[in-house]
């Protein structure tokens, strides 16, 4: 049995001008999971969690309890942005998020995404997108599990009564159709369901991997050119060299039709690219050993 994790960065609001703050792009993600792994995993997530950010828990007395209150993506991403590379506050979130990908190598963890970049001027249309992106991750997740011999199921990040709507019914309706075909999924058991990501270990995860990972390579890679605020901030091409390498060998890619499908894909009206990657990867720089940091990180103890 595997479960598909979704999450989401972004939003799908207007976006005025290239110099406009808003957020120029959503990024949903995929993280497909071995069920039989995943009491692991929280353990050894929720281990992390304290030894990086310990004033967040230091009144906890169930170790458990660590996992409802969450480390959010955007908060790290906004320190990063906020201070140079090497400076301690970044490190210190490096070091965490080093440990959170060293857990999904460990557990053979797959990752699939899509990033919708927006145009000026113009709302992304929610219904679609999440409706086409939902679909997109259910039909990887399906070759998926044809190729693991194994059964699924997704759980996705609750968010909202009508975007939980939009994904659960377009995946819904390709499991029932009618005519020709049949059962799109037939090895994904039901419908997506939500959850709330303080008691989900993985969906926090994805969180991560979505928020301050994802997201900021977006941001230097395929906008930097058509926008310049704060959410292509120079700061991130520490992430970019950092992670590239790593998020890039985590992908599942599967082939239909004899076309090749890949894990992460871009809709990108401006400069039509169709990848978050640079084109010259940087060698992965994995540490082998994760250290306590040296300073308190400006994020510990005030999520």
């Amino acid at each position: 049995m595997h479960i598909c994790y979704i999450d989401e960065s972004g939003d799908s609001q207007q976006i005025r001008s290239d110099i406009d703050d808003k957020q120029p792009m959503l990024v949903v993600a995929g993280l497909f999971v071995d069920a039989q792994r995943i009491s692991r995993i929280t353990d050894e997530f929720i281990g992390l969690k304290r030894q990086f950010y310990p004033k967040l828990f230091k009144n906890e007395k169930h170790a458990l309890n660590v996992l409802l209150k969450e480390i959010k993506g955007s908060d790290l991403r906004s320190d990063i942005r906020r201070h140079p590379a090497g400076h301690p506050f970044a490190e210190h979130h490096f070091k965490f998020i080093d440990g959170v990908l060293r857990i999904c190598k460990t557990h053979n963890i797959k990752l699939v995404a899509r990033v919708w970049v927006k145009q000026y001027g113009v709302a992304l249309e929610d219904r679609s997108i999440y409706t086409i992106t939902a679909q997109n991750i259910a039909k990887r997740f399906q070759h998926f599990l044809i190729d693991q011999e194994s059964r699924g199921m997704i759980i996705a990040d609750f968010r909202d009564p009508a975007r939980n709507r939009y994904v659960a019914h377009s995946i819904f309706t390709q499991k029932h159709k009618l005519g020709k075909g049949g059962d799109a999924y037939p090895s994904i058991e039901e419908a997506a369901v939500f959850g709330i990501s303080d008691n989900h270990a993985c969906l926090q995860i994805a969180d991560l991997i979505c928020s301050t990972i994802l997201y900021p390579i977006a941001g230097r890679t395929v906008c930097a050119g058509p926008f310049n605020n704060v959410h292509t901030h120079s700061n991130y091409d520490a992430i970019v060299q950092r992670y590239s390498r790593r998020i890039s060998a985590m992908q599942y890619h599967c082939a239909e039709n004899g076309q090749r499908r890949w894990g992460i894909t871009v809709d990108d009206p401006h400069g039509r690219r169709t990848s978050i990657f640079p084109q010259s990867q940087p060698a992965a720089r994995e540490p082998t050993v994760v250290a306590p940091p040296l300073q308190a990180s400006s994020n510990d103890g005030v999520l």
